[in-house]
């Protein structure tokens, strides 16, 4: 099964980021949803994680929403993708896998150092941009895909 938590907290964040931009307007949970494309549900869930992490604050009541805690040029990818997946690891080896050969003998402890190579790299590659980058390389990808350009 494939993990949409990060794909779908990275676009939210970065909506807020958006709407910093704009004025710091608040979002609500079913605009980032709908934003998204997702369940208001899954917002709803992802929410107190990124809330606790300290990237997020958010105004109960009639008139409240969602807004970034920080500055966008603050928040880096490596701190969202923590906050929502913590330390799961980014694959699982499958287990009870019958011990007949090398490869069957030593596939989880092969396994287990090319997720955490893999790992190091993905969150090395996501420190090094924030979310006002981000938005800028958004906009520079937009500007390229309008006609005539």
């Amino acid at each position: 099964m494939i993990d949409v938590r990060f794909p779908t907290t990275l676009q939210m964040m970065l909506s807020l980021a958006l709407a910093q931009s704009e004025g710091d307007i608040l979002l609500s949970s079913t605009q980032l949803a709908e934003g998204a494309g997702t369940n208001p549900t899954l917002v709803r869930r992802l929410l107190p994680l990124l809330s606790k992490a300290g990237l997020i604050s958010v105004t109960k009541g009639r008139e409240g929403g969602v807004r970034l805690a920080r500055p966008a040029r603050e928040v880096t990818l490596d701190t969202i993708y923590r906050a929502i997946v913590g330390d799961e690891p980014l694959w699982t080896a499958r287990e009870n896998v019958p011990h007949r050969c090398l490869v069957s003998n030593n596939i989880s402890s092969f396994f287990g150092r090319l997720t955490r190579e893999a790992e190091e790299a993905l969150l090395l590659s996501l420190s090094r941009r924030d979310l006002a980058e981000s938005l800028e390389e958004l906009r520079r990808i937009e500007t390229c895909a309008l006609p005539g350009r």
